[in-house]
C-alpha cells in the first residue's frame, strides 16, 4: 500500500496543535476535519521527518536507565530498578528500601494479597511508605518467623508495618519458620489455622522477598536459633549460594536437594514461581551470585539492587 505524502503545512499544524496547544487526538480529528487514524499518522511522520524532536531532559544525578534496560533484556525481567550504592551497607539498604515503597504504591491494586519474606532490607521499606487513604489490599508473611533475631525483621512484623502504613488488612502466621523433624511440620501443617493460612500462598499477587546469601548471613541465620556454624558449613559444601523466603538454592536457581528446605514452614519455590508478580531485592557486590541464582530460577520478575551489584552481575555476564 502506499503511504500518503503528507504537506509540510499539515504536518507543522497538527504536531503544534497536538504538542504545544495540548489537544488530543479526538480534537484535532474534529478540528482539520480528518480521521483520528489520519492524525495519528500525521504526527508519526512528523517525527520521521525531523518536524517534532523529543528531547527528555533528565534531570536525575546518576542515570541508571540504560543499565536497567540492559539488564531487563539480558535476563528478560519484566522490570529492573538501580539504586545508589549508598557509603556503607545500611545506606544502601536504605536506598533500596525507599525504592521498593515507590514500587510497591506504584503497582498494588486493591483485592490483591501481597506476600513478604525478611529480613534487613525489607524493614526499610514501610517508614518510606507515603499513603494517605485506605488500601484495600491484605499483607501476609510468606514462612513463620525467625527465631530469636530481632523482631523488627521478622515476616509477620514486616506485614504488620507495611499493613499499617497503607491502611490496608493483614493476616500472620502463627508458627515457627523452621520445625526439627518432617513429623512435627505434618502434624503443624494439619493445625486447623495453619492450613487455612497456607491456602493463601496461592492467592498472592504480588511477593517481596529479600534474596539472601548464607556466605554472607552466617551471624543472622546463627543468631535465629535455627541454624549452627556447621549447618552453614555444610550447606556452602552442597552448593547453596542463596536464599529466597529462607529456602536455599544452588548457583542454578534449584532446591531440592537440601533438605533443610522441606522442614521450612512456609511457602515452597514451585508457589514461589506461580506468583503473578515477584519482587526480589537485594544489594551489595558481594550478592552477585545469590541474585544470579534467583534469577536463573526464575523466581523473581522485577528486581530492585544497587548500582555496584547490577553492573558485577552484568560483567559476570
Amino acid at each position: 500500500m502506499t503511504r500518503m505524502k503528507y504537506s509540510t503545512r499539515l504536518m507543522v499544524r497538527c504536531a503544534k496543535m497536538y504538542y504545544e496547544d495540548d489537544m488530543n487526538q479526538d480534537e484535532i480529528s474534529e478540528n482539520l476535519q480528518i480521521s483520528k487514524s489520519t492524525v495519528s499518522r500525521i504526527l508519526a511522520a512528523a517525527r520521521k521527518e525531523g518536524i517534532v524532536k523529543i528531547i527528555v531532559d533528565n534531570p536525575l544525578k546518576d542515570d541508571y536507565i540504560q543499565l536497567e534496560r540492559e539488564m531487563e533484556n539480558k535476563f528478560g525481567l519484566k522490570e529492573v530498578i538501580i539504586v545508589d550504592s549508598g557509603s556503607d551497607v545500611k545506606e544502601t539498604k536504605r536506598n533500596l528500601g525507599r525504592a521498593a515503597a515507590e514500587y510497591i504504591q506504584r503497582i498494588i491494586k486493591d483485592g490483591q494479597i501481597i506476600g513478604v519474606t525478611w529480613g534487613t532490607t525489607l524493614r526499610e521499606i514501610p517508614q518510606f511508605v507515603e499513603n494517605d487513604r485506605k488500601r484495600k489490599v491484605t499483607f501476609i508473611p510468606m514462612l513463620g518467623g525467625i527465631g530469636e533475631v530481632e523482631a523488627d525483621i521478622h515476616p509477620n512484623q514486616i506485614a504488620l508495618e507495611l499493613a499499617k502504613r497503607f491502611n490496608a488488612d493483614s493476616k500472620l502466621l502463627h508458627a515457627p519458620y523452621q520445625v526439627d523433624s518432617m513429623h512435627r511440620k505434618e502434624s503443624l501443617i494439619t493445625d486447623k489455622n495453619i492450613c487455612e493460612f497456607f491456602k493463601l500462598f496461592d492467592s498472592i499477587d504480588v511477593a517481596l522477598m529479600g534474596i539472601g546469601s548464607p556466605l554472607l548471613n552466617t551471624s543472622t541465620l546463627v543468631e535465629s536459633g535455627y541454624y549452627t556454624m556447621e549447618d552453614i558449613k555444610m550447606l556452602v559444601q552442597q552448593g547453596a549460594v542463596a536464599d529466597i523466603s529462607s529456602l536455599f538454592i544452588d548457583k542454578d536457581g534449584n532446591g531440592d536437594k537440601f533438605e533443610f528446605n522441606k522442614r521450612v514452614i512456609g511457602i515452597d519455590l514451585e508457589r514461589i514461581k506461580k506468583i503473578p508478580l515477584t519482587i526480589g531485592i537485594a544489594g551489595a557486590v558481594e550478592k552477585k551470585d545469590a541474585i544470579l541464582a534467583a534469577i536463573r530460577g526464575k523466581y523473581i520478575k522485577v528486581l530492585i539492587v544497587d548500582e555496584g551489584a547490577a553492573r558485577s552481575i552484568l560483567n559476570e555476564n
